[in-house]
């Protein structure tokens, strides 16, 4: 390891090892580490994509994520408020599938309006509450039942709640 990636999450590590090298500089946006259960949600940025990536641990190996597609880098704006239906802007996110395919990782990445002062994360199998960044950027890894698509909601300043909540 060099200097700089001393002190590295060994996932982090392996998610940057299959970031195409011909990006330019990578540098790791956020990530979120659920050690104890061998899962880790990273979000890194070159000059010009974004890649969401989940790594699940198989013993005490971090497996090596297989194809990994990149997206655009979100506009750094962030909207006053939110729009219904809409909780997080630029909304986007990675599913894998558990180990022993009991269920899928979920992760969630996307911008909150500048009135958000909350975000959760729900599905059937758990809950959560990522924290917003200064830059407004939220990241969530949650698990979730194949097929199920988490319920993200945004609480504003004034007490709205804003949800991606849809009947089917």
């Amino acid at each position: 390891m060099d200097e700089n990636s001393r002190g590295m999450h060994p996932a982090i590590a392996v998610v940057l090892s299959v970031v195409p090298e011909n990006e330019g500089s990578t540098r790791v946006a956020s990530s979120v580490v659920r050690e104890d259960d061998g899962a880790v949600a990273v979000v890194v940025h070159t000059e010009q994509w974004q890649y969401v990536v989940v790594v699940l641990r198989e013993g005490d190996r971090w497996l090596k994520p297989g194809v990994i597609i990149g997206d655009v880098l979100p506009d750094p704006d962030r909207l006053v408020t939110n729009f219904p239906t809409m909780p997080l802007a630029q909304q986007s996110g990675e599913i894998l599938p558990s180990v022993d395919n009991e269920f899928v990782w979920y992760a969630i990445v996307g911008t909150a309006a500048l009135d958000a002062v909350s975000a959760r994360v729900l599905t059937t199998l758990e809950s959560c509450y990522p924290e917003i960044g200064v830059d407004g950027r939220v990241l969530a890894l949650i698990r979730a039942q194949p097929g199920e698509r988490p319920l993200v909601t945004v609480t504003t300043r004034d007490g709205r709640e804003e949800s991606n909540y849809q009947e089917d």
